[in-house]
């Protein structure tokens, strides 16, 4: 399975699910996740807004964002590089 190649929020068009990952964790699932920003810099509001933006037709209020943020197994992979 893909790793997250930098903390940020992703979305999956096909699942229509936005994450918020840490740099080396896994997606949450296979397919094609988009790079969306960086949290440092973008509210999760923002980050559904931007979505809504990127990609019409997608409801930023029916998006939630799902916080996948495991740090101990984010760190492992990462040391695994």
């Amino acid at each position: 399975m893909a790793s997250a190649p930098a903390t940020g929020f992703y979305f999956d068009p096909i699942g229509e699910r936005l994450a918020l990952l840490l740099e080396g964790a896994a997606f949450p699932s296979d397919g094609e996740w988009a790079y969306v920003g960086d949290p440092v810099e973008m509210a999760p509001d923002v980050a559904r807004l931007e979505v809504a933006t990127r990609w019409p037709g997608i409801d930023p209020e029916a998006l939630e964002v799902e916080f996948h943020v495991d740090f101990e197994r984010a760190l492992a992979t990462s040391r695994n590089r």
